[in-house]
């Protein structure tokens, strides 16, 4: 078994004691995680896996004043002597916003001399760390670097993503981006506000809510958002059809937890209802979603991996232009820390692309403060190394966000086992602030052809905590307004 032990300052700050225990390795190219064995002994951190090779380390780390963020190390070998929790993460990430401003600046981005000056600062600040270790001096310059690589990371991301939509711009106008909020309902009273915020609709299909009984089904709401769209000629994307979370089937159907075969035939059958019943008007189908995570059926990696492939290949013998799309829940891979889960996000999507099957896009879930569906939290400039490594898959991503507005209970998205958790202090305008960064830098990306907000209010049936658009009572939220701003100016 290969471990490391890393000092910890003293005091540990304010959140810091939770965040080391949820401390784990990571390697590869993806930088995902694998199962770690956490322990204190005294003033150290000791951190043990399965396999003896260098990696890095993934902490949750608060930092002020934007919370907590997942923080990577760099690479790090394993050696006898600990090493300074605080240095090392300050050195991970002042070494990504480092490297990642070098890579953009070959691109063509443009940094101006402040930014380039609080770098060289940062990096000195960091030397006096490194030369000072171990000391209560070294932790509170560490600590400092820290502060002021988050800050740099997100002017960095600000910077990229307006020049990148500049330069978009001058070369294709308005942008052909789809941007949208899932509907399992019509948006009501506020369907003109829904009309000028977006231009496009995610039609949000739960099995549970359409097929309560077997073969008894009641398309009523769904019917209605479709019209909706076609009137307002909007275009439509359905789905995910299948989610295997918990509370997304019906009773008759989870009870056949860990029959494979009968599983596929029943979702299959579901499917091919729901795409034949509204293939005239949605070309765009997101065919399942949460199959590389979710594991509230029974079955294993592999056959999650098989049921997503049925279900791809029943789609597509029903219409063989249809554009079919796959989501990936936590493509962080947070969930690969449990000893049961093998397949990382990246390889599961991989794989599935590799059997041949037609699958015109990946979706990729941003969700964050929802637990246990939601990844950790992560800043934007992570958030952009991620859309970058999807990229490599080869095919057109899409992007849904989701992030919580209240700590409150919320008892429709506890009826599917998910509540609020890992996100600092959420608030209406914290919510805007995060929606508004987060669909912005999905939106300068060429190889993002659609931004989607999970879901429209939270008085619709949804999965993601207090994280609508629209407040229960019918009141728009902040962030409707910013991204309201955004498809006005950038988006036809």
């Amino acid at each position: 078994m290969g471990s490391m032990s890393f000092l910890l300052p003293n005091p540990l700050p304010p959140g810091a004691d939770e965040a080391v225990r949820r401390a784990c390795f990571a390697g590869g190219y993806d930088q995902t995680p694998v199962p770690t064995r956490v322990e204190f002994r005294g003033n150290r951190l000791v951190v043990s896996r399965t396999l003896s090779e260098s990696g890095y380390l993934l902490v949750p780390w608060p930092v002020e004043p934007f919370g907590s963020f997942v923080t990577t190390t760099a690479t790090l070998r394993e050696r006898p002597e600990p090493y300074a929790l605080l240095v090392e993460l300050a050195r991970g990430k002042l070494n990504q916003v480092r490297t990642q401003a070098a890579d953009w600046a070959e691109l063509g981005l443009r940094t101006p001399a402040d930014f380039d000056r609080a770098v060289r600062e940062a990096t000195r600040l960091f030397g006096s760390a490194v030369l000072n270790q171990p000391s209560a001096d070294s932790d509170a310059a560490a600590a400092s670097v820290l502060e002021q690589s988050y800050a740099l990371a997100a002017r960095l991301t600000r910077l990229h993503t307006e020049q990148v939509l500049a330069t978009r711009h001058q070369e294709e106008g308005k942008l052909g981006t789809r941007l949208a909020a899932r509907l399992t309902r019509p948006a009501g009273h506020l369907e003109a506000e829904y009309r000028r915020s977006f231009n496009a609709v995610q039609l949000g299909l739960v099995w549970r809510e359409i097929e309560p009984a077997e073969s008894r089904y009641d398309w009523a709401a769904a019917d209605a958002v479709v019209a909706a769209a076609r009137g307002a000629g909007m275009p439509v994307t359905a789905g995910p059809v299948i989610d295997i979370s918990p509370g997304m089937l019906p009773d008759w159907a989870a009870g056949w937890n860990g029959d494979l075969p009968t599983l596929a035939a029943f979702m299959c059958d579901f499917l091919e209802t729901a795409i034949a019943r509204y293939k005239g008007d949605v070309r765009r189908w997101v065919v399942c979603g949460g199959f590389n995570h979710a594991d509230g059926l029974g079955l294993g990696d592999d056959d999650r991996l098989r049921l997503a492939a049925r279900l791809f290949e029943s789609a597509s013998h029903i219409d063989p232009e249809l554009d079919l799309v796959l989501s990936i829940a936590q493509p962080w891979g947070d969930y690969l820390v449990n000893d049961d889960q093998t397949i990382s996000p990246l390889a599961f999507a991989d794989d599935l692309i590799r059997t041949g099957l037609r699958v015109s896009a990946v979706e990729l879930e941003l969700r964050t403060g929802c637990v246990p569906r939601g990844s950790l939290p992560r800043d934007p400039l992570d958030a952009g190394r991620l859309l970058d490594l999807f990229s490599l898959l080869g095919l057109p991503l899409e992007v849904v966000l989701s992030c919580p507005s209240s700590a409150g209970p919320d008892p429709q998205a506890l009826a599917h086992g998910q509540s609020v958790g890992d996100v600092s202090a959420p608030s209406p305008e914290a919510q805007a602030d995060w929606g508004e960064s987060f669909a912005a830098l999905a939106l300068c990306r060429p190889h993002v052809r659609a931004v989607t907000w999970d879901h429209w209010s939270d008085a619709d049936p949804h999965m993601a905590p207090s994280a609508g658009l629209v407040e229960a009572d019918g009141r728009a939220k902040p962030l409707l307004g910013r991204l309201r701003a955004l498809r006005a100016a950038h988006l036809k």
